[in-house]
């Protein structure tokens, strides 16, 4: 149900995304809707510290980006990409690969650079990534009451 390689290829049908974004929507609402109030509170206080992280990290890499096309010290560089590392580590912590950063990412990169079309393609994308991964962070709160 949720995405697949295919499915973040250029090829595939907007109709297609958004098809598939309303399905997993109303698959995981009733999670969402079923979750206790120290449930939610608790899913809402990692959430805001999992967006933090994604943003540094998204930061992080478009300076490591724009800094490989004019290079600086070497030591600033290697500073930077030990930073990642370490953010990357945090990242795993909350349930996450680093399969899905690039993913969400590359959505990032994709609505700051891309044609209209390719925008859209990416915004549906990062939602439905975004559910997927307020889904693994309720499981990893879940698995961590248990």
């Amino acid at each position: 149900m949720f995405l697949e390689e295919h499915d973040l290829q250029t090829s595939t049908k907007i109709d297609t995304l958004e098809a598939k974004y309303r399905e997993i929507e109303a698959f995981t609402h009733l999670l969402f809707a079923d979750m206790d109030e120290a449930e939610r509170t608790q899913h809402e206080a990692i959430k805001r510290r999992f967006e933090e992280l994604k943003v540094t990290l998204f930061k992080n890499s478009d300076h490591i980006l724009s800094q490989a096309k004019h290079p600086d010290s070497g030591y600033a560089q290697k500073a930077l990409r030990e930073a990642q590392l370490n953010m990357m580590f945090d990242w795993e912590q909350f349930g996450l690969t680093e399969d899905m950063f690039f993913k969400l990412y590359q959505c990032h990169r994709n609505q700051l650079i891309g044609d209209a079309d390719l925008k859209m393609r990416a915004a549906l994308i990062e939602q439905i990534l975004a559910i997927e991964t307020n889904l693994t962070l309720l499981f990893k709160i879940r698995q961590l009451t248990l």
